[in-house]
């Protein structure tokens, strides 16, 4: 795993303040963040052997996270450079939306560099997760060192950038939320039919995909052929970081020999577990609470519920 760190500030709040106005909020809470770390920490909960590369500043909060990191077992190789931790300012409503702003600080210091001083870890794994929230010559070396190693790359393209089109088409599997997708394709499409319908285009991109679907699901595209993951019935109360348990638990599926669909559909239910709870890595599941162990998950998405 390659990615961002970031300390995250949440704000209860009925909804958005418009322009110009002062609005109180119900309540705050802090917990740790960033893509990267999300996905990694929701992999490890899952079971899976973790190394995270990346980086945080030399203040309380990195010395926080990089704390955080390996009380979940992972392991870390994390530089503690000048420029302050990265923070997320995320606004919760009550319906469970929310609206994130993100300040890279020391996420910007994960370098090619780095990367490549890392090469004994990509060497090794089976699999190398990467985000946008970290620089995109990172991304792309880090994506070519892992096609040398024979390791495969999921690609979550989130924050969507303008260098996602070219780097999708250097991962493995490439995943996206609806807007996201929309993004790549280049154009607005008005329903979730219309997304489906538009999914063998995403997949000239990179040979498999999915586009994750909130409350609706996921959809997969892969040998050219669209399938949908039904999602698992809850009461969301913040969907900060779904994506992401989305993505580390889709990863640990793999790793764990599902299927690329069997593995959505597990993913798709650790992801609506995730929004039960408040925070990111705070509401990840170390198992379904509904399903019991990762094998029994395993072994339950066989036949994926709703795929067609």
């Amino acid at each position: 795993m390659i990615g961002s760190i970031n300390y995250d500030l949440f704000l209860m709040q009925d909804r958005i303040p418009l322009r110009g106005e002062t609005l109180l909020a119900r309540g705050v809470r802090e917990g740790f963040g960033g893509k990267g770390a999300n996905q990694a920490v929701q992999a490890a909960r899952l079971g899976r052997k973790v190394a995270f590369v990346g980086a945080v500043g030399s203040d309380d909060r990195g010395t926080a996270s990089i704390a955080n990191l390996r009380e979940q077992g992972i392991d870390c190789h994390v530089d503690v450079v000048a420029a302050p931790t990265g923070l997320g300012v995320v606004n919760v409503l009550g319906d469970g939306s929310v609206f994130a702003t993100v300040v890279p600080g020391a996420n910007l210091s994960v370098t090619v560099d780095r990367v490549q001083a890392a090469a004994s870890l990509l060497e090794a794994a089976q699999y190398v997760i990467l985000q946008n929230e970290i620089p995109v010559p990172t991304v792309r070396a880090a994506m070519e060192l892992a096609r040398h190693s024979g390791a495969k790359v999921v690609y979550n393209a989130a924050p969507m950038n303008t260098a996602s089109s070219e780097l999708a088409r250097g991962c493995d599997v490439l995943i996206v939320n609806e807007e996201e997708g929309m993004a790549l394709l280049g154009r607005r499409l008005e329903d979730l039919t219309a997304i489906r319908n538009a999914l063998p285009e995403l997949e000239g991109l990179c040979p498999q995909v999915i586009v994750t679907a909130g409350e609706h699901g996921a959809y997969t595209c892969h040998d050219g052929k669209t399938r949908h993951v039904a999602p698992m019935a809850v009461q969301a109360v913040d969907t900060t970081g779904a994506g992401d348990s989305f993505v580390g638990a889709f990863t640990s599926a793999l790793v764990s020999g599902a299927t690329f669909d069997q593995a959505a559909s597990l993913a798709s239910a650790v992801a609506a577990e995730t929004t039960t709870g408040v925070g990111a890595q705070t509401s990840m599941p170390t198992s379904m609470e509904r399903g019991g162990s990762d094998d029994s998950l395993r072994a339950s998405s066989e036949d994926p519920s709703g795929s067609r």
